[in-house]
């Protein structure tokens, strides 16, 4: 315990703890495709209350340099998202992170209810504020299946809240202007915190 204390005193210790924190947070013991190449960015943003943050996104190379323009115009406005955490630390489970209102890229896994990969197993999808804007699709039972399972509250999008996505807000708008498409516009199933490209 003391030489904890001891290092823990030390500002290059804490450093070095610092880097070995980011570092393991942003890696996966999941499987990645082939031929996908990631990438960590160190953004800001600003959460409801106006408190600046510092988020990790891990992403695909290919849409690196779209995201941290994204994000550095979305914190320039004062963009309300709440956190910006990989997946990793949330166990690699998207719907906890979900629930936490998580904003997220990469996550190696299938299309709900699909044996095919998402987008995100690709890191080419992101999620914004996703616990206020789920996926929703009606089943053929006409039931509501709603993702994350506590969004529910939120699946009404004539309703005003906060972090909701909009065709007329800023975050749709830098997304579609560099060329990606969002789950809002799909036709049976609507995934308003997802963009993809």
């Amino acid at each position: 315990m003391r030489i904890c204390m001891m290092e823990m005193r030390c500002p290059t210790k804490r450093w070095l703890l610092a880097v070995l924190g980011v570092l393991l947070a942003t890696c996966t013991i999941s499987a990645q495709p082939a031929g996908v190449k990631l990438d960590t960015l160190h953004v800001r943003h600003v959460d409801y209350q106006g408190v600046t943050h510092e988020g990790t996104i891990v992403c695909n190379r290919a849409i690196s340099a779209d995201l941290r323009e994204i994000f550095a115009e979305l914190y320039r406005q004062r963009y309300p998202i709440e956190l910006v955490r990989p997946i990793s630390e949330y166990g690699d489970d998207d719907e906890r992170s979900m629930q936490a209102n998580n904003t997220s890229c990469y996550c190696y896994r299938q299309i709900a209810g699909s044996k095919k990969l998402s987008k995100h197993a690709q890191g080419l999808a992101i999620d914004i504020n996703p616990l206020y804007n789920p996926c929703v699709k009606r089943r053929s039972d006409g039931r509501l299946w709603v993702q994350p399972s506590t969004g529910q509250p939120y699946v009404d999008r004539k309703k005003s809240f906060r972090y909701k996505i909009t065709r007329n807000d800023l975050c749709y708008r830098l997304f579609k202007a560099r060329g990606f498409k969002w789950g809002g516009d799909w036709r049976t199933t609507k995934d308003y915190q997802h963009f993809e490209k």
